[in-house]
This record gives structure tokens, C-alpha cells and sequence, in this order.
């Protein structure tokens, strides 16, 4: 049976402004017209109308995450009781797993991700599910490359090692390892190399075999779940069980933890279009521009202006005689930023963070 975890946490600093820590990038409608997380969920039922979902978000977003997904079938809001990075959050949906479906094979999903079709979304999960299902390897989606960017980790492949030769399936390669976000002369010797995907994020696997996994390369977080014994996400124990356990076990990523270290790595390469949604810069990726490369998002008016993104929900937002701008209008605030400095919107919000009177923008 194939069970889907959507990580759907987040502090909401990259779309600051428009996303805050009660209402981050994943429960907006920065893709289409729903949220992103409720875009994530009907891609989950192209391929399966029934698998159980289970959405492990930060404390703070346990009730707007419930509130978002009220009325939806078979889908479980998990809260982490303190931040503890991918492992954990994967963990913690294991040992569940592994109550109903020693044997299930559990697809490990994103909320802030861009993916359409959904067809071809559903085809990549099913041919992981079904390459993970031997309960052997441990298998991931690596996205092909349209240019050479910093801001991705890369995966890297055997050469053409392709384990299914027949062209009407999805290319399925072995792996060689994982690299961290490069240098951009790093990064165009990967591209150019043709042996080199973008680490999606996304996972594959059989959960019996994944744990045997965090027994190995994991053992302190094994040992915290395996020693709390059953735990029952109905009863008034578990979330008592969940914070000692939370206390105990090392702030580490999946991939460091299990991945770099893992003997048999697997990628299916999906032909669906992919996009990771991680600042404002990524929607000049989503949204056409204008004969001057300007991009406009709501009411606004940009007028001898050239390469400029305006968002606005609330009014309107004008530009005159500017160039290369990041302009938001949002809930009382209104930022503007170059381009070159989008990417370090945190140490913005830091600043704002530090001044007390400000806090109702946050």
C-alpha cells in the first residue's frame, strides 16, 4: 500500500510580507488559486484517491493546516512538537506507517513545490512506488536541469546505468552521491556533464527498509521512537511521548542523516515541470513578462519601468522610471527591494523581528 508524507512546515521569512509564521509560502496561493499545500494534495489523489496522507507541519501551523484540509478524506495533520529537521518529521511518519503497514511503501513529498501535469506527477510516483516496493534501495527524483543554478543541491548518477531500457518508461538510474548547493563554476560543469539532476527533495521507499536504515545510520533516533513504544496519534499519550522524543534526538536533514550514507540510492527522472517555489525570485519563473521583462501580480501600474515584479492583494502598487525591483504590498507593509537582494529577505525580517511595534506584521 502506498502511504504519502507531505513536510509542510515552514517560518513563512521568504515571501515576507504576503506569508507570516501562521500563515507560510505552502498555505498560499502562490501557484494557482488555491494554496500551495492544496495543490500538493490534488496532485497526491491523481494517483491515488484513497492513500492516507499525512501532513507533518511545525506546532504553530497544526490549526490553519487543519483548518485547510477540513472535510478531506484519509489525510492526518502530524505537529511537531519542536523543530528538529527532515529526519525526524520522517520518523515520526515511519513508525506510524509501520503500525498499519510494516511493509507499506512511503512517498515523502514537499508543499512548496511547483509540479505540473498532474498525470505525469502521478506516473513518476508510481514508477518510485514501484522500484521502492522491493524493500532494497532507497529511491529518489531527480529533476533534469534547465540551467546551471547555486540555489539547488545536486544529484549525481552512474553514467547512463538505466535499470529499465525500454523508452516508454521513466528513465530510472543508479546513484553515485549527493552534492551540496555549488559554486556557479561548479554548477555549470554539473549541468554540462549530463550526469548531474537537481535534488528535488522528494522520496521513495519501502518503511520496513528505511528503518533498517536509521537503525544503521541513525541509531540515536531510532532508538528515542522504538524505546516511547506504540504511538497512537488518538490517545492523550502521544504527544506527550512525541516531546521526549523530540528532546532527544540530533536537529539533522534526511539526506545527511540516511541518504549520503546509504548503500543503494535510486532516481526515477520524471518528465513532469518542476519548480522549487523558495523566495520571490521563483515566481519571475511562473508568471509571463511583460515586452520590458516586468511581471505583475494584482493591480499595479509600471510605467517606464524594465525587469520588475509587483505584488499587490490590497491597492495598488505603482512603479515609474525603475528598473530591476521586487515590489509587495501587504497587510500594512510595503517593501521594495533590488532583485540582487530578494534572496536575503531574512536579514530584513530579522530586523523587523527586533523592533517590538512591529510585531502584528510578522
Amino acid at each position: 500500500m502506498i502511504h504519502a508524507v507531505v513536510m509542510a512546515g515552514g517560518k513563512g521569512e521568504r515571501f515576507w510580507p504576503y506569508s507570516n509564521s501562521l500563515h507560510p509560502k505552502q498555505l498560499l496561493p502562490l501557484v494557482t488559486q488555491q494554496s500551495m499545500l492544496e495543490d500538493t494534495l490534488k496532485n497526491i489523489r491523481s494517483f491515488s484517491k484513497t492513500a492516507p496522507v499525512r501532513l507533518v507541519v511545525s506546532k504553530n501551523l497544526e490549526k490553519p493546516v487543519k483548518a485547510k484540509t477540513k472535510g478531506m478524506s484519509r489525510v492526518l495533520t502530524l505537529a511537531e512538537p519542536q523543530g528538529r529537521n527532515t529526519a525526524a518529521a520522517v520518523a515520526l511518519a515511519a513508525r506510524l506507517i509501520m503500525r498499519e503497514d510494516p511493509k507499506g511503501v512511503m512517498l515523502v513529498l514537499t508543499a512548496d513545490h511547483a509540479i505540473r501535469p498532474p498525470k505525469e506527477f502521478a506516473r513518476a510516483m508510481k514508477a518510485a512506488a514501484q522500484v521502492a516496493s522491493d524493500g532494497n534501495c532507497l529511491v529518489t527524483f531527480g529533476i533534469q536541469p534547465t540551467r546551471s543554478d547555486v540555489g539547488f543541491g545536486y544529484v549525481e548518477s552512474k553514467g547512463d546505468s538505466r535499470i529499465k531500457p525500454d523508452k516508454k518508461d521513466l528513465k530510472i538510474l543508479e546513484v553515485a552521491g549527493f552534492h551540496e548547493k555549488p559554486s556557479a563554476e561548479k554548477a555549470k560543469q554539473y549541468v554540462d556533464s549530463g550526469k548531474f539532476f537537481w535534488n528535488s527533495g522528494m522520496f521513495a521507499w519501502r518503511v520496513d527498509y528505511l528503518w533498517q536504515q536509521f537503525q544503521k545510520h541513525m541509531p540515536q533516533t531510532a532508538k528515542a521512537f522504538e524505546a516511547a513504544g506504540d504511538l497512537d496519534p488518538r490517545k492523550a499519550s502521544f504527544k506527550i511521548k512525541l516531546k521526549r522524543i523530540y528532546a532527544s534526538i540530533p536537529d539533522i536533514s534526511i539526506d545527511y542523516g540516511i541518504l549520503e550514507k546509504a548503500e543503494r540510492i535510486r532516481m526515477v527522472i520524471p518528465e513532469f515541470k518542476w519548480d522549487d517555489i523558495g523566495a520571490w525570485s521563483s515566481l519571475d519563473r511562473l508568471h509571463a513578462a511583460d515586452a520590458k521583462g516586468n511581471r505583475a501580480i494584482g493591480e499595479t501600474l509600471q510605467l517606464e519601468s524594465e525587469g520588475t515584479t509587483c505584488f499587490s492583494d490590497e491597492g495598488i502598487v505603482c512603479t515609474f522610471g525603475v528598473k530591476d525591483l521586487l515590489v509587495v504590498q501587504h497587510g500594512g507593509v510595503t517593501l521594495v527591494v533590488p532583485k540582487t537582494h530578494s534572496a536575503r529577505l531574512k536579514d530584513l525580517v530579522k530586523q523587523v523581528q527586533a523592533n517590538p511595534k512591529w510585531k502584528k506584521y510578522l
